[in-house]
């Protein structure tokens, strides 16, 4: 099976048993081996008590002389706090705390209404940073990857997804117009070259309208 997500990782998931936790940290065991991984307070109080067997998905930070393992209780959460850590003045740590204070659900709809009051009221953002937040994401998280309800990240929906995100149209409304579009009986019926033509340009003609 292939990863889900597009972004080098290195240690896609790490599956073991919790022996402490933290506050904002966990550990656990695998294979005779313990791992210190960094983590939001809502991954980890999503996840067992210690004790118990978990799976917790990770990215690796390496800068200089640092290193340092972080942990995410869903795929989407590793999503948006990539995509966080993307953006001018939102580092690591910073991502962290944010998504402490506020599910990726809640965060995710504060971009998708361009709440800038909702999300400068989040620990460690202030107004000028919320806006870069809001400018930089909104319509290009690239956690509607992991649930983007059909299309393939390795297939040639992605590259449609890509081609028509590359032009300047919203991602989310991209990714919900070529789902439509792929069950569509007349363009099912049509062969792969065909199909792609079809699908890129009825969806330039609905983005566009």
């Amino acid at each position: 099976m292939s990863c889900p997500f597009r972004r080098i990782v290195l240690i896609n998931s790490i599956n073991g048993v919790i022996t402490e936790k933290g506050d904002s940290w966990i550990c656990m065991e695998n294979h005779g081996m313990e791992w210190q991984i960094i983590s939001s307070g809502i991954s980890i109080s999503s996840l067992p008590a210690v004790g118990n067997q978990a799976r917790i998905f990770t990215w690796l930070y390496h800068k200089e002389d640092q290193m340092a393992l972080y942990g995410f209780s869903s795929v989407k959460e590793r999503f948006l706090f990539l995509d966080l850590i993307s953006v001018s003045g939102v580092g690591p740590k910073g991502a962290i705390k944010i998504l402490s204070a506020v599910r990726p659900d809640q965060l995710m709809l504060y971009l998708e209404e361009e709440n800038l009051e909702g999300l400068a009221s989040l620990p460690g953002l202030g107004k000028k940073t919320a806006q870069k937040i809001l400018l930089q994401l909104r319509g290009k998280l690239s956690w509607e990857d992991a649930d983007s309800g059909g299309t393939s990240s390795h297939g040639p929906e992605s590259e449609w997804v890509e081609s028509l995100t590359a032009m300047g149209f919203e991602k989310r409304k991209v990714l919900s117009i070529v789902k439509n579009l792929m069950k569509d009986e007349d363009i099912a019926s049509l062969g792969p070259d065909k199909k792609e033509q079809e699908i890129l340009r009825r969806a330039i003609v609905e983005l566009s309208s």
